[in-house]
């Protein structure tokens, strides 16, 4: 992955708009990801659902939904794809038979920790440049947005 030379100057106001300058980074990220998602066999919304399930197997779908801001329609379509490609499975919930519990897999798991492993990379990139203390900052604004807009922090 290629890394552009920094150019910094310092100003006292933006010169976009903030929304637009944060759209163009998450666009960045985005065109630096995509590409990378096939040669791991996952597709749009998978990775985030993989990465919540490593960390909470035996989830229930309602709480993907909640977790990973998609519609509940939306996580249902991702985890049949995800369920036919072996990256999950649905168990009997404890205590409602009705309800079903989603599973990582093995083949889930590996996939994942290809996927974290490309992130990785991405963030080395992304991220270069900034100081130690500069990543936490950006990390620290980050989570302060995203509770503006829903109450909840991310983990």
């Amino acid at each position: 992955m290629r890394v552009y030379p920094i150019v910094i100057e310092r100003r006292d106001t933006l010169a976009i708009p903030f929304h637009s300058a944060l759209t163009h980074a998450y666009h960045a990220q985005k065109n630096a990801l995509r590409p990378r998602m096939g040669s791991v066999g996952l597709s749009p919304g998978q990775p985030k659902i993989l990465y919540y399930l490593a960390g909470h197997n035996n989830s229930m779908q309602k709480d993907i939904a909640i977790h990973c801001d998609i519609e509940p329609a939306t996580v249902s379509r991702i985890l049949n794809n995800m369920e036919e490609k072996g990256l999950i499975e649905r168990t009997a919930a404890k205590g409602n038979r009705r309800a079903a519990a989603i599973c990582i897999t093995a083949k889930g798991r590996a996939a994942n920790a290809r996927w974290e492993e490309i992130c990785s990379e991405v963030e080395q990139t992304e991220l270069h440049g900034f100081t130690p203390e500069e990543k936490q900052a950006f990390e620290n604004y980050l989570q302060r947005l995203y509770q503006n807009f829903t109450g909840r922090i991310f983990d």
